[in-house]
C-alpha cells in the first residue's frame, strides 16, 4: 500500500517511478558571473616584455608570464582591471556585454574602446 501511494505520488508531480527526475533546466549565470573572451595585443611593444592584469595573469615578476610577442585572450568577467608591463600601466573595464572601456587620455596609445579586443601600441606610460 505504501509502495502504491509513493508511485501515485510521482504520477501526480509528473514524474515516471522508474526514471530519476531530470535536472534542473540550465539557468543564466547573473551577468556578473559571465565570462567574456578579451583579446590583448600588445604586439606593437618592441622588444617583446612582460604584462600582467592582476588577479587574472601571473605576475610581472614570474618566469610563466605573458609576452607581448603574443596575442593573448583572457576569459574576464565584468569588471575593473590593470594592463601593466615595467613602463606602462592602465586602468579598463569589461562590462556587462564584454565590450572594453578605458580613459579617453589613453586614447594615442590604446585602442579597442567598445570591442573585445584591447590593443597596446605604446611603450611607456602615457601622459596623465
Amino acid at each position: 500500500m505504501r509502495r502504491v501511494a509513493a508511485v501515485g505520488l510521482l504520477v501526480l508531480l509528473g514524474l515516471n517511478p522508474g526514471v530519476a527526475a531530470a535536472a534542473d533546466p540550465v539557468t543564466p549565470k547573473h551577468p556578473l558571473a559571465q565570462e567574456h573572451a578579451i583579446a590583448i595585443d600588445a604586439t606593437a611593444l618592441k622588444p617583446p616584455k612582460v604584462w600582467s592584469v592582476p588577479g587574472v595573469t601571473e605576475p610581472l615578476q614570474s618566469l610563466t608570464a605573458f609576452k607581448t610577442n603574443q596575442v593573448k585572450t583572457l576569459q574576464l568577467r565584468p569588471g575593473r582591471y590593470m594592463f601593466t608591463t615595467t613602463t606602462i600601466s592602465f586602468e579598463f573595464t569589461v562590462d556587462l556585454d564584454g565590450k572594453l572601456e578605458y580613459a579617453k587620455m589613453h586614447d594615442q596609445c590604446v585602442s579597442g574602446r567598445g570591442t573585445s579586443q584591447l590593443t597596446v601600441n605604446c611603450r611607456f606610460t602615457m601622459p596623465q
